[in-house]
């Protein structure tokens, strides 16, 4: 990978949000910053906010108040400088793959055909997939039709990257493989990476820094910097007695929080 590859990270500001559904507050002048490169992890129990946040950061939620700042300007949907990873791969079933990572690209019309495929083939080879370029997504496992949706968020070279659970759909083992994965991409990137998750293991491998939400409105209950030595891998990471003292840390806090009420 030569450096002119590496497409870097940008700020991330989140500054007194509010928002709410209806009469029930979901976040009540709530700060966030995510420094340029940083991997941030957000986890909760479920009803906290976490996709409503996601959401709010990539702009299809609008705040009641309060901004959302990257590179300084509003984040809006159309905003060429974040790339969004959903739960579930969302791929053009009557595209090929590679067709389904050139998507995006035709939509935005500056590159010529020639240059998307090429550009394409490049970022699939880098998630793994050279050599399935012509294949229908049906044709492919769920671990694999999520390295075409990570594929088609990385081509377009956003400098923030929202991943809403993207791979709470896989078996056990391709989750670690592809975490693993997600962090070399990572490392070569160097994308500003917003993460969300249920898993307390995925969110302490993978990150700098990990936010535990709270009940409504409450916001964050925790910042959690973690301190694992990098490069990460699963074998020696995963069995360390620090990574083992970050999770006991987290489950106990996210157990209290799940014990607590939604402040109405």
């Amino acid at each position: 990978m030569s450096s002119v590859d590496r497409v870097g990270g940008d700020q991330l500001l989140i500054e007194n949000l509010n928002f709410s559904y209806g009469n029930l507050t979901i976040f009540n002048n709530l700060n966030i910053v995510v420094e340029p490169g940083e991997f941030v992890s957000i986890i909760g129990p479920s009803g906290c906010g976490k996709t409503t946040l996601l959401n709010l950061l990539s702009g299809f939620l609008k705040p009641i108040a309060g901004k959302v700042l990257l590179r300084g300007k509003a984040l809006v949907p159309e905003d060429p400088h974040f790339g969004y990873v959903f739960q579930h791969a969302t791929l053009f079933p009557w595209l090929s793959t590679v067709e389904n990572v050139e998507f995006g690209m035709k939509m935005e019309g500056k590159l010529s055909a020639s240059e998307q495929r090429k550009k394409s083939k490049h970022y699939l080879a880098m998630v793994g997939l050279k050599g399935f370029e012509d294949y229908l997504p049906m044709k492919l496992s769920g671990g694999m039709q999520q390295r075409v949706s990570l594929a088609r968020a990385l081509v377009m070279e956003p400098r923030l990257l929202l991943m809403d659970e993207p791979f709470g759909a896989l078996d056990a083992i391709t989750r670690e493989q592809m975490n693993d994965e997600l962090l070399v991409l990572w490392d070569k990137l160097g994308q500003t990476v917003v993460f969300i998750t249920h898993d307390i293991d995925e969110a302490v491998y993978l990150s700098d820094r990990v936010l535990l939400l709270n009940r409504p409105p409450q916001g964050i209950f925790k910042d959690q910097k973690i301190e694992l030595p990098r490069p990460r891998s699963s074998k020696e990471t995963r069995t360390s007695d620090l990574f083992w003292e970050y999770k006991k840390e987290l489950m106990t806090d996210i157990l209290e929080v799940s014990k607590s009420e939604v402040i109405a």
